[in-house]
């Protein structure tokens, strides 16, 4: 839309994990040379956590094309599932025919498989994002995985990537042998606000801009501000923010831009914290639920929650019905964003129903 206005030759704030925008703040930097050692040395389980957006999966996709060893490498990302469905998905993620077979014959076909690999002198990888969402017996089920060994060699090396309710559920009683395992982990925050500006000009860069200033000074802050550094959010408000200037005719994108972007998500609610102590995931049994320290909503707070989410939800309908009169090229944009949230929303309180199924009032 913009790309040939601003002389981009593509869009270069896209939020999808591109490997080739991943930009080396600080934190990134500390996080791959963690990774890159743990690999090189074979050490055992890693665990990479940071914030929602932080580029975390980016980072990973990084770290996959950058690999110069023979390195069989298996991605998981679907991890609401039981211990039986994710070896099954880890076999096949290694194309392994498992069709018909229980879950001891899978990990024998899994064992046989790391064994022909290490006899070929090939590593085996197991990479896990979302891992937050991995349920106590699901992360059992890697643990012994794990002790598929042969000789004084791991025949499998794991690394686990979530989000910061991992690091709280690594405090659970029953996960202290797996937290046993991990020789490597390390955490992603949010970027500096020089770090943000090098972020922006680097990422134009990337994209073909021929002038990385395309954002002033006072819409960087201005960015900075209301991201917390986070790529992902920075992604989002630098992207709208070049549409917006388009549609109005802007060479530079200034503060007053990027605060109609900011206004236009804080009166959809997207920069209210609704995640205060969320639950982000909902386990299949109630017996596998987090420590009281953990699950603290009580019932009241629960209710209040629900009636804000669902208040939401209809604001984002009635402001819906407004935005889709306008044919603007910038308000098409600003639908799309709002349709999203809406479905984020529906899901959570969603979620926020299932919790209070598994906690009935007393």
């Amino acid at each position: 839309m913009y790309e040939k206005f601003y002389g981009l030759k593509e869009k270069p704030f896209n939020i999808l994990p591109d490997p080739d925008y991943l930009f080396m703040s600080q934190g990134h930097e500390n996080a791959y040379t963690h990774l890159e050692y743990a690999i090189m040395e074979n050490k055992g389980f890693v665990i990479v956590t940071g914030e929602i957006g932080s580029g975390k999966t980016t980072l990973i996709n990084y770290l996959i094309s950058k690999i110069q060893q023979n390195v069989q490498i298996g991605l998981i990302n679907q991890t609401y599932v039981t211990p039986t469905q994710f070896v099954k998905m880890v076999c096949q993620d290694f194309e392994l025919q498992v069709e018909g077979l229980d879950k001891a014959e899978m990990v024998d076909h899994l064992h046989e498989f790391l064994l022909t690999q290490f006899s070929n002198k090939e590593r085996v990888i197991l990479i896990v994002d979302e891992a937050q969402n991995l349920t106590p017996k699901t992360m059992e089920e890697l643990r012994m995985l794990s002790n598929l060994e042969a000789e004084k060699h791991h025949l499998i090396q794991m690394i686990l990537v979530g989000q910061p309710e991992l690091k709280y559920k690594l405090q659970r009683k029953d996960l202290v042998q797996f937290v046993q395992r991990v020789t490597v982990n390390c955490h992603l925050n949010g970027l500096s606000e020089k770090e943000v500006e090098q972020y922006i000009h680097y990422r134009l860069t990337v994209g073909g801009a021929k002038k990385d200033n395309l954002f002033d000074k006072s819409a960087i802050n201005t960015i900075y501000k209301y991201s917390s550094g986070i790529p992902r959010i920075i992604n989002v408000l630098c992207d709208a923010a070049l549409v917006y200037g388009y549609a109005d005719n802007l060479k530079i994108i200034d503060e007053s831009v990027v605060k109609n972007v900011v206004q236009e998500r804080e009166d959809g609610g997207l920069f209210t914290d609704v995640r205060e102590g969320d639950v982000s995931h909902v386990l299949s049994d109630q017996s596998e639920l987090p420590d009281a320290k953990i699950l603290t909503h009580n019932q009241s707070d629960m209710d209040r929650r629900l009636r804000l989410i669902e208040n939401r939800i209809d604001g984002f309908d009635q402001r819906l019905q407004w935005l889709t009169k306008k044919k603007e090229e910038r308000d098409t944009v600003v639908i799309e964003l709002f349709k999203m949230l809406k479905d984020s929303m529906e899901k959570r309180i969603q979620t926020l129903l299932n919790i209070q199924k598994m906690n009935p009032r007393k």
